[in-house]
């Protein structure tokens, strides 16, 4: 037997453990089981399943760690709000800036319409103004207001044999 186990041995490369070894292996997994009972009786108590054993300072121990314990808890909670608090507040400043920009580009736009269409109405002012060439001292509002654009192939005369349909007497 022992010579098949070197065969083997040699053939993988890994050494199989003599006999001491497997004492020390035993022990081993004796300790690592009782830290696992150890840790999962301390997962109990902290649950709240196995605390009536427990001796009242053993309660009060525990109920100040679950106290820490919450207290880390609500920190971290209260940190997490205040960074998506951040987060909002820069989101809102940005959205702020590009109404701002949107706005302004706006009204840019609605101030290059209004000195579109003022310039396209200047060549038809000029002629206004030099049509009515004695009102030049006056602005050019009062000449929109007291005359209308009348070109001189239209305008109303009155012939002699016509009689003035305005100023006729009333019947």
């Amino acid at each position: 037997m022992e010579h098949i186990i070197e065969k083997y041995e040699r053939a993988t490369g890994t050494p199989i453990m003599e006999q001491d070894h497997f004492g020390d292996m035993f022990n081993e997994m004796a300790m690592l089981r009782q830290e696992t009972l150890r840790l999962e009786l301390g997962i109990q108590r902290y649950l709240g399943d196995d605390i009536n054993c427990l001796q009242y300072e053993d309660l009060t121990k525990l109920e100040e760690e679950l106290e820490k314990s919450v207290a880390k808890v609500r920190d971290r909670q209260n940190e997490l709000v205040q960074q998506q608090m951040d987060n909002l507040q820069r989101k809102e400043r940005i959205l702020e800036d590009e109404n701002s920009n949107l706005s302004n580009w706006e009204q840019r736009a609605v101030l290059e319409f209004q000195q579109a269409a003022v310039e396209a109405n200047k060549p038809v002012q000029h002629q206004l103004m030099d049509h009515f060439s004695f009102f030049e001292d006056q602005p050019a509002s009062t000449l929109l207001q007291l005359a209308a654009p009348v070109l001189p192939h239209l305008h109303p005369y009155l012939q002699l044999a016509q009689p003035n349909i305005h100023h006729s007497p009333e019947p």
